[in-house]
Parts: structure tokens; sequence; C-alpha cells
């Protein structure tokens, strides 16, 4: 714990809006990079952000991530929990990270262990929230960057964006072949520029096929405080 863009757009559409209620086709106007970089300014001046996380085709063998919920602080702390595939059996794993120190709450156990996170097939979640690796950098990094459409998710209409990034900046989740370009499309709001949800398709839990992670991102700048549990 990667026919291409046409039937991708569609298919990474569907999977990072499934609670839209409604959109339209027609690609807005303006500069997609402009769109980015403004989308990189607000989540990189936010000092926090809640988080879901979903995933389709994850590989069942080994351990990996498929799922979670929670929040992450600037600079370094993150607080939520994880669903981890561990050979085909599934697992919730509460998890807080501060001061680069991770922590997990095991299922079936009632105290935090200081581990590592490659255990559950990702990296430090916190690292998410660095604006020159974590996930902001990815709208820094965008190849080829389109309009394919609005959706409106919540009540909000949403600018979508869509591009590749190399595999080597993906942050946190594992990556079988980073030689491999990631597929990403991108849900912004265009009045307060805030990406709203993100999905990356890629070999990340096996070379030989793509699966995708796609990640929701609301309550921005809500009050939010980490404190790192006594471990025994």
């Amino acid at each position: 714990m990667r026919a291409r863009w046409a039937a991708l757009a569609v298919g990474l559409a569907l999977a990072l809006v499934p609670m839209a209620c409604g959109g339209s086709s027609s690609p807005p106007k303006g500069n997609p990079e402009a769109l980015l970089q403004q989308a990189k300014a607000t989540l990189d001046a936010a000092t926090s952000v809640h988080f879901k996380l979903s995933s389709s085709n994850v590989s069942s063998g080994g351990t990996n991530l498929t799922g979670g919920e929670g929040d992450l602080v600037r600079p370094d702390g993150m607080q939520g929990t994880f669903t981890v595939s561990i050979s085909g059996f599934s697992a919730d794993v509460k998890v807080i990270t501060k001061g680069g120190v991770f922590m997990a709450q095991l299922p079936f156990t009632h105290t935090y262990k200081v581990t590592n996170p490659s255990s559950f097939g990702l990296e430090n979640p916190a690292k998410l929230m660095d604006p020159n690796t974590g996930l902001t950098n990815l709208l820094t990094q965008a190849q080829n960057p389109k309009f394919t459409g609005q959706v409106r998710v919540g009540g909000e209409l949403l600018d979508t964006v869509t591009f590749t990034v190399p595999g080597s900046s993906v942050p946190v989740l594992p990556d079988a072949d980073p030689s491999k370009p990631v597929n990403v499309v991108a849900a912004i709001n265009p009045s307060n520029h805030q990406l709203r949800q993100i999905a990356l398709t890629g070999p990340f839990t096996s070379a030989s096929s793509n699966s995708t992670f796609s990640l929701t991102l609301t309550n921005y700048n809500e009050p939010v405080t980490i404190t790192l549990p006594s471990s025994s």
C-alpha cells in the first residue's frame, strides 16, 4: 500500500465523477495550462484538504492500496483510514502521520504502531501536499493538456482537463513500470480554481495492465489538528 484518447477520456470521466448529476460534453473555452497553474497555486496555498480515494482494476496479488478517506494538513500531516488489499483480502488500516513519522492501527488492534508505509503498498501519503514533488507537481508536469468537457459534482460545474505525466513523477502510489506515461483527468472548479477530483491511470500495481486511482478533494482550509498517538 497506463483506441486510446477518445475511449480513455470517456472512461476516466466516468471513474472520476461517480456522484456527478449532469454536465456538458462541450469543452470549455480558455487555456488549460493556465487553469492547471491556477489549481496548483490554490492547492499549494491551502492549509488542509479532505480527501476520498477510490480505485479500479487493482492487482489482487501482494499488498495494494484500494481506497481511503481522511485529511491532509500542511506541511507534512495526514490522518485517516486506508483500505488495503492483502493477497485478495480487504482490510481497513487507520493511519496518522506527522513530521515523517508514520503510524498505523491494524484491524483487530487497539493501538497505533510506528511502521513503514511500504507495508501497505504506498509511500507516506503526507507527501501529497509537497508543492515540489506532491500532487500539484503533476499539474506542472502535464503533457499536451486539453479541455475535455464539463461535469457537475455536488452542485459545482467543473472543467475537465486531460493530459499525461511521466510515470516517475507520480507521488505516493507504487508504479510497476515508471517508464510508461500515466494518463490523468483533472476536474477543476473554474470559479475558485480548486482541484476537486483527479484520476490517474497507469501500470501502478501490474506492469502488464493499467489500474485507475481517483482522488476527490474537498473542505479546503478547514481547521484540522493532527497529533501523533502514543505507541506501545
